[in-house]
């Protein structure tokens, strides 16, 4: 996926005022409904939803992993055991408690440490009834289907991987041990948690864990560290189960406590494919066919890549216009940036049917109307870049934090009134 820059950083200009903000304060932007601390999310055991491994009665605190012998009470202890087998400075890692259902990593010291020290700060989140069923997709095999009306802000699952790879594995070691490593990584999950890893699905050929591993996982890092020493893959045998859509019906967001969250970012009626985007939604369709027929072993025949050449032309116009717009909007020098092009790009990702990519450009819009000294409208896209910035990235995301913060009182922002108009 493209990298998304923290946008009020790249506009040239950091905040001289610590993002503090107090959730339950009665300011003039109050904090947003969605997302609310109490609402249920689908988790632990049920995560895997019992249907990965096609038993619903499976017994998932009974394993056995071949390399350590685990007691009984082992299975329900937040232990984290380093195992014997290490290859140079990586070893695998396994903790057959954690969280239920258990995790096996391979990965460096230093990197494990940040990993355990990640679970330490996990906040507890509570259990609830799915609002969805595993189904049989024609042309995709296993999906997700609504059960029952789902509302914009609605949490759907939240996840912890099952496996965890630093992505130095692969460059720096020999390919026997690479399978090696993690054959016994898999190995140390408990049954049920093995088994719904290796029933997902695999594209790529060749060595069935490695092939599970890259067709099936996220790039991700450890901590709050975003330098590649930390770069690992993470694979959530629950998201296996959301296909892909270029304009998907919900958003996900990996968090610093390595939980995979997703969201409605909108009203999803029953029966209805519940999806997520693999790709950069921001690339033209041409790109975006090429990336799955080449990297994901599939063609996207979704709405937006199945229509006619005339929609698709057009699509790809707006596209490239986001990204014009986006560059004038993000240049302090610009001469063209204006009220009018603001609401352009807000039309233009509306239309494109962005919304699970939109905290971005209302990110913009509320910072380019402060700039202009226009509080009402800046207050307005501020609250709208914090619900859905939630909803995209979290809710401790800079950007998040950053748009409360001008909500709450865009003349003291420091972008207030820097760049008149008119």
């Amino acid at each position: 996926m493209r990298p998304r820059q923290s946008l009020f950083l790249s506009m040239s200009a950091v905040s001289a005022r610590a993002l503090v903000h107090n959730p339950f304060t009665k300011e003039i932007c109050p904090w947003t409904s969605l997302l609310s601390p109490f609402t249920p999310y689908s988790y632990a055991p049920s995560d895997e939803f019992r249907l990965l491994d096609q038993n619903k009665n499976t017994e998932w605190a009974t394993a056995q992993p071949t390399q350590i012998p685990i007691r009984d009470h082992d299975l329900h202890d937040d232990v984290w055991i380093r195992t014997h087998h290490c290859v140079d400075e990586y070893c695998v890692y396994s903790n057959a408690g954690l969280f239920g259902q258990g995790m096996a990593v391979v990965t460096n010291p230093q990197s494990q440490r940040l990993i355990e020290q990640s679970q330490n700060s996990t906040v507890h989140i509570g259990l609830g009834e799915p609002k969805f069923r595993v189904a049989q997709i024609p042309g995709k095999g296993n999906g997700l289907i609504a059960n029952d009306t789902i509302r914009r802000g609605e949490p759907i699952i939240a996840s912890k991987p099952a496996l965890l790879v630093h992505q130095g594995v692969f460059g720096d070691l020999e390919l026997e041990d690479i399978y090696q490593l993690l054959e016994s990584a898999v190995d140390n999950l408990p049954t049920a948690r093995k088994a719904s890893y290796l029933a997902q699905a695999g594209k790529m050929g060749g060595h069935r864990i490695v092939d599970i591993l890259f067709t099936n996982s996220y790039q991700m890092n450890v901590g709050e560290h975003h330098h590649e020493a930390f770069h690992h893959y993470g694979n959530f045998p629950a998201a296996s189960l959301f296909n892909h859509d270029c304009r998907p019906n919900l958003a996900f967001y990996i968090d610093d406590n390595l939980t995979y969250h997703t969201h409605a970012i909108r009203d999803i009626k029953p029966g209805e494919e519940l999806t997520v985007s693999y790709l950069d939604p921001f690339e033209p369709r041409s790109a975006r066919q090429e990336r799955t027929r080449h990297s994901l072993g599939f063609s996207c025949s979704c709405s937006q890549c199945s229509a006619s050449q005339k929609e698709i032309d057009a699509s790809d116009a707006r596209l490239r216009s986001i990204k014009r717009i986006e560059a004038e909007l993000g240049d302090f020098n610009s001469k063209l940036a204006s009220p009018a092009l603001i609401e352009k790009l807000v039309a233009l990702y509306e239309k494109e049917r962005l919304e699970f990519k939109i905290s971005g450009a209302y990110t913009l819009a509320a910072l380019n109307y402060n700039l202009f000294g226009q509080a009402e409208p800046a207050q307005k896209y501020a609250k709208l870049a914090v619900e859905a910035g939630r909803l995209e990235n979290g809710p401790d995301a800079l950007d998040v934090r950053e748009m409360q913060d001008l909500c709450d009182d865009p003349k003291t922002h420091w972008t207030w009134d820097l760049r008149r108009y008119g």
